[in-house]
């Protein structure tokens, strides 16, 4: 495969999973969970089904990992075709830029919103026929606040690496 063919797959790659990723982000924290915390256990019992039954967490973790990987390696391959001056030109630092806030975006969406869905699976499996006891209520609320706090976080951060990489090659 030639040079060009590579940078083309690896540029449909990191844009399709990027926007698949991003998409969602935002779809999430600003629609879905406020809804979900708005309906209470029928909103928690929503999310848990959405992240855990259909899989949602594992699409987002397979989608920021196509999107970092390919986006390392157009940015490793760049650096290498220009002997490493590339990284420190405007666009270069736009990308690294983008770069990082995706990096810490994907971070912060596993730590926060995996160990999250992972808890509230375990409490959602541990409550009985009669519903939730007040301590799994409250558990489940922080839990929601929390992953909240994390998916607008993520967002953030993907907003600002989907920036940086829409301006960078115009720097």
């Amino acid at each position: 495969m030639n040079a060009s063919t590579v940078t083309i797959i690896l540029r449909l790659i990191h844009i399709l999973a990027g926007i698949f990723w991003a998409g969602t982000a935002f779809l999430v924290a600003g629609f879905l969970v406020p809804t979900a915390r708005a309906r209470g256990r029928e909103g928690g019992l929503f999310l848990q089904d959405l992240m855990l039954k259909r899989r949602l967490s594992d699409s987002l973790g397979v989608a920021m990992l196509l999107t970092v990987l390919s986006g390392l390696g157009m940015y490793v391959r760049l650096a290498v075709a220009s002997h490493g001056t590339w990284p420190r030109t405007p666009p270069g630092i736009a990308y690294g830029v983008g770069a990082v806030a995706a990096i810490a975006a994907g971070v912060v969406g596993a730590y926060v919103g995996g160990a999250g869905s992972r808890r509230m699976a375990a409490i959602g499996a541990s409550i009985g026929p009669g519903g939730p006891s007040p301590e799994q209520q409250s558990e489940m609320g922080r839990l929601q606040a929390r992953m909240g706090v994390g998916i607008r976080i993520a967002a953030g951060l993907l907003a600002l690496a989907a920036s940086a990489m829409a301006v960078g090659r115009y720097l």
